[in-house]
């Protein structure tokens, strides 16, 4: 019996890049919950205060008809605190995103980073990394492992996006006060949905890349990315995905920890 070489240093590989992806599962889940949250609130607030304003309206009206309204806003009550034991209470893990700022070298962190995003995904789907990165020995005070798992992210989209044969781009560079990050790939719907290709990422993450959203929302599996940027007092924002289009994702985060 041929026994099977292992690989230390490829399993750690695989088992990180397993948890970056179970972050970015989890932070996925939880936008998903605040959008339904947030829809289903708003008309349930509006059809709340109209109920209100005709009870007031029809305050010596038919009995019946007051029942009637009293019971439309104990169904809605009922509908609220759905949303708060549904949608809401299972969101508390991330709901605070606690951030451990210390100063570190940035070269190490992204070469580590593009290694990992190689190894895991973007060499099995044939899909090349350029990097732009910055000069001489910069660097950054943050909370380095959930910067590494914004970018991982970032980087791991855009890859999942590219078909065979494409690039993705990545610069890294000091704008200022800020350090900014831009991840630039070209979006094929074909290699999103295709489950015969390798995938980071579940099918219903992949698809909801190309749904059409607002401006200021971002793909459910960039939460992540979103949400450690805001915490560091930076901005995370990405052009819309579409068949075809030229996407690029960007993270800017301060050079220096705010105190």
């Amino acid at each position: 019996m041929t026994s099977i070489p292992v690989d230390p240093a490829a399993d750690l590989l695989r088992e990180r890049a397993a948890h970056y992806a179970a972050e970015a599962a989890l932070f996925l889940r939880d936008q998903a919950l605040s959008t339904a949250s947030h829809d289903l609130r708003s008309p349930l607030n509006a059809m709340h205060s109209w109920a209100y304003v005709l009870e007031r309206q029809l305050a010596s009206a038919d009995p019946s008809l007051q029942r009637a309204l009293a019971g439309i806003r104990t169904g809605i009550d009922q509908q609220v605190a759905l949303i708060d034991d549904v949608l809401d209470a299972p969101r508390a893990e991330t709901r605070t995103l606690a951030i451990a700022a210390q100063p570190f070298a940035l070269r190490p962190l992204l070469d580590d980073t593009l290694a990992l995003v190689r190894f895991a995904l973007a060499d099995a789907r044939q899909v090349s990394i350029d990097a732009t990165l910055p000069d001489g020995e910069p660097s950054l005070s943050a909370d380095r492992e959930r910067l590494a798992q914004a970018l991982w992210t970032m980087l791991t989209t855009a890859v999942e996006a590219s078909a065979a044969g494409n690039r993705v781009t990545f610069a890294c560079t000091r704008d200022g006060a800020q350090c900014v990050a831009h991840v630039t790939c070209g979006v094929r719907a074909d290699a999103l949905a295709d489950p015969a290709l390798p995938h980071a990422f579940d099918a219903f993450a992949r698809r909801e890349m190309l749904r059409s959203r607002d401006a200021k929302r971002v793909a459910w599996v960039l939460a992540l990315c979103q949400r450690v940027a805001l915490a560091h007092g930076g901005a995370f924002t990405h052009t819309p995905f579409a068949d075809g289009a030229v996407v690029t994702l960007s993270l800017a985060v301060p050079c220096e920890a705010a105190r």
